[in-house]
């Protein structure tokens, strides 16, 4: 979680470079910050790093030098597998599309909750930066709200593009 973090912000600090507190931010220039912000994160590195917050990064190995034409190496345990086969598919380009579109549907929802929770100002007229960035940081625990209550989490589910994905994928695996 700490390089998480560390990330996150390295990638806020080289989007709001030059800006000033006193940079007026209305819903429009919020919403492009944002996803230059995910955009700066997902791209740092090589590509697909973002993917070892999520799995261990010594999954990799097994899925390019094991050698072999066998896709599943004779000595690796089921957890490797899943794993193995968790990190193809986060990686894979079909995957890339459905995070690209997800993140927009988050970031549009987070953009009208703020735009909402403004008081004294409007975030469509444009506020500064120095009123928007306690709003922006007030916002982050929503995100991390358990699965079930996750508002964000509801969006994506019903996004029709996130649905068909997860059908195919489910669809095309091996059954036991």
């Amino acid at each position: 979680m700490p390089a998480l973090i560390s990330d996150m912000e390295a990638a806020t600090k080289e989007v709001l470079k030059g800006k000033q507190l006193s940079t007026f931010f209305n819903s429009t220039t919020l919403h492009e910050t944002i996803m230059q912000i995910l955009n700066s994160f997902m791209s740092m590195g090589t590509p697909n790093s973002w993917i070892k917050y999520m799995i261990p990064e010594d999954v990799r190995p097994y899925s390019t030098t094991h050698g072999s034409d066998d896709p599943v190496p004779f000595d690796m345990t089921e957890f490797e597998q899943l794993m193995m086969e968790a990190w193809a598919v986060l990686s894979s380009a079909e995957f890339g599309s459905i995070v690209e579109i997800f993140l927009k549907a988050v970031v549009d929802t987070l953009v009208e909750l703020m735009g909402t929770k403004f008081s004294g100002g409007s975030v469509a007229g444009g506020l500064p930066l120095a009123r928007v960035l306690p709003q922006v940081a007030q916002m982050c625990p929503l995100l991390l709200e358990e699965p079930r209550k996750n508002q964000f989490i509801q969006i994506i589910k019903n996004i029709q593009e996130v649905e068909l994905f997860f059908t195919l994928l489910y669809a095309n695996m091996p059954h036991a």
